[in-house]
């Protein structure tokens, strides 16, 4: 029994396992294209995947955070490069609209991120701030009714794919006493004048889901696109990632589940010395240690998700979950490769495509360092 998951949470997540079985052999031709199909995102509309996290007033489906990062699990176990879209899309983007956006602006945006005719995206990184999101150098200055934007976003996911971006740029001077100051989030369609998107970047793993630099030079935006308050643009930026870190989480179970799943049947059906190697205390014993780090992780997820969902703080939680989850997918990945031999090391067998994909959960939403920071701050704070 799972104290944190109703019928309703499981029906959601069952649904969504059992359309991402049909993808087949979809996926390795996309992530051979590095790009995931348009067809495949505009299945998501009426799926209902998109619209989870909107609000019942707004035209979605009103689903808790519980819900939400289980139908992430089951995404990720099938095709990671999916889940990581989804998860930016349907969980920072339009989340963090859903909690400050206005009337208007709710209006216009959220229908576009729900039908499935495109993926939001979220530009804080820049190419000299990652962790140290704060010193971001990207700029916003009034121009008439409106503002202009200039600088450079990178690793931005989803940016050929999003018809607007949050992006956060800094209104005035930067000040030496508070490094957040100024610090502002806007809408910015990726059609409005002086908007770029750069190359995709080459990765090791999530070969399909678009990163990309967005450029910004002279961008022009209304008045309208501050999404929240000019200079709190900061405080939304990190509680958008509080919840970002339980759908890291969550991703990181599904990759570490079907890496052991297929680690499983492998080990059953491949002989050796006469038997099967699943046989032999070596191969057995650490998938069986990894099946409860599995369930561990679930767990953590499962508790930040819950008091996400009650209103309560979880940045700790959060934090937790999205460190012990995604070391975890190291652990698993490494172990089912190991469990394949050499045929872990071929591109045939989908263990070798978890192992790259499982590696980023240490890296976006935070690194396990970060993760590490944001825990002692909450234990050890005076």
């Amino acid at each position: 029994m799972n104290c944190f998951v109703g019928e309703t949470e499981r029906d959601l997540a069952a649904a969504v396992a059992a359309w991402s079985a049909g993808l087949g052999a979809r996926i390795s031709a996309a992530e051979k294209a590095g790009a995931i199909p348009r067809e495949v995102i505009a299945e998501l509309g009426p799926l209902g995947v998109l619209r989870m996290s909107v609000p019942e007033a707004d035209g979605g489906l009103g689903a808790s955070a519980v819900a939400f990062a289980l139908v992430l699990e089951e995404l990720a176990a099938a095709w990671a490069s999916l889940a990581v879209g989804v998860a930016v899309n349907s969980g920072i983007v339009i989340g963090t609209i859903v909690r400050n956006g206005t009337v208007e602006q709710r209006r216009r945006w959220l229908p576009q991120l729900t039908d499935g005719s495109g993926l939001g995206a979220f530009a804080l990184s820049e190419p000299t701030s990652g962790s140290d999101a704060a010193s971001l150098r990207a700029a916003a200055r009034r121009d008439g009714d409106g503002w202009v934007l200039d600088g450079r976003k990178q690793f931005i996911t989803n940016a050929r794919y999003a018809p607007v971006a949050i992006v956060f740029a800094r209104v005035g001077a930067p000040d030496p006493r508070k490094a957040s100051a100024g610090i502002t989030a806007f809408l910015v369609p990726l059609a409005a004048p002086g908007v770029s998107v750069g190359p995709a970047e080459r990765k090791l793993g999530l070969r399909a889901s678009d990163t990309s630099a967005l450029i910004l030079d002279g961008a022009r935006v209304g008045a309208d696109a501050v999404l929240g308050e000019v200079g709190k643009g900061f405080a939304l930026a990190m509680a958008g990632l509080d919840g970002g870190r339980i759908n890291i989480a969550a991703q990181s179970i599904g990759i570490a589940k079907a890496a052991l799943r297929r680690a499983r049947s492998y080990a059953k059906e491949r002989r050796q010395f006469g038997r099967p190697i699943a046989d032999f205390e070596g191969v057995r014993f650490p998938l069986a240690a990894l099946e409860a780090q599995v369930d561990a992780a679930r767990l953590l997820m499962l508790r930040a998700a819950w008091l996400r969902d009650r209103g309560r703080p979880f940045t700790r939680e959060a934090a937790m979950a999205k460190l012990y989850a995604s070391e975890m997918a190291q652990r698993a990945t490494h172990a089912a490769v190991q469990t394949l031999g050499g045929n872990g090391y071929m591109r045939e067998y989908d263990v070798e495509r978890y192992a790259r994909d499982g590696r980023a959960t240490t890296i976006y939403e935070g690194t396990s360092e970060i993760q590490r920071l944001v825990i002692a701050r909450s234990l050890l704070a005076a």
